[in-house]
């Protein structure tokens, strides 16, 4: 097994959980929110390493973070396919639908409610190039 920090605030779906199983991934810590600075990000890697653990699964994280951890671990994303409806009872009608692999993030009041349905698990590796372009 390959043992894995889990970066997020949400539970994991049914299906993920499964998927991540039949990978041979076990979260052994969760994460919900990284450090921005990096002596910070660097110490938490480094904790992490010394815990043994080898890989960071996540669903999102700004470009900078992913390619963070993901020059130091085997880094996993969850592909989430999204959409918008109106209502909660239209959202919680989506979440019915099939349980496993679905939820729902509630808006603010007026705004729509976002849907989203777990569809792969991709392993990704960021690379950001930096060049300052101004001041000359």
């Amino acid at each position: 097994m390959v043992k894995a920090v889990y970066v997020g605030r949400h539970r994991l779906l049914p299906a993920q959980s499964r998927a991540l199983e039949e990978l041979g991934v076990e979260i052994v810590r969760n994460v919900e929110n990284l450090p921005t600075e990096p002596a910070q990000l660097n110490t938490l890697i480094s904790q992490l390493k010394a815990e043994g653990v080898e890989a960071v699964v996540t669903i999102a994280l700004p470009p900078h973070l992913l390619a963070a951890l993901s020059s130091k671990f085997r880094t996993f994303v969850f592909e989430m396919r999204s959409a918008t409806v109106s209502s909660i009872s239209e959202a919680e009608e989506f979440v019915r639908q099939d349980p496993t692999k679905r939820t729902f993030l509630p808006g603010r009041p007026g705004e729509p409610i976002r849907v989203l349905e777990f569809v792969s698990i991709n392993e990704v590796k960021v690379v950001i190039e930096s060049k300052q372009v101004w001041p000359r």
